[in-house]
């Protein structure tokens, strides 16, 4: 089982969660949805990783639809509204 594992999607695991420590560390309220954003990202490499074990269509829609779908859309919500305070700023 362990065997089905790919490298590169373990690597891209432990990568991402050594990634979080700091986004978690360095939170500010600003900064909210870049975080919500980068957990989705993290959940869509757990999904990716566990859909090799069990559940792989139900994973595999987590992997996709969370991890990169709606972590995509929240990362564009971010930028839009950092980007609309920064030029209220001006």
């Amino acid at each position: 089982m362990l065997a089905e594992l790919s490298p590169l999607e373990v690597t891209g695991l432990v990568v991402s969660l050594v990634g979080l420590i700091p986004v978690v560390t360095q939170y500010r309220d600003e900064t909210k949805l870049f975080t919500a954003g980068y957990v989705l990202l993290v959940a869509g490499m757990v999904a990716t990783n566990a859909e090799v074990f069990l559940l792989e269509p139900l994973f595999n829609f987590v992997e996709h639809g969370l991890g990169i779908g709606l972590a995509g859309i929240t990362f564009l919500a971010a930028a839009y509204i950092r980007r609309q305070e920064v030029i209220n700023t001006e």
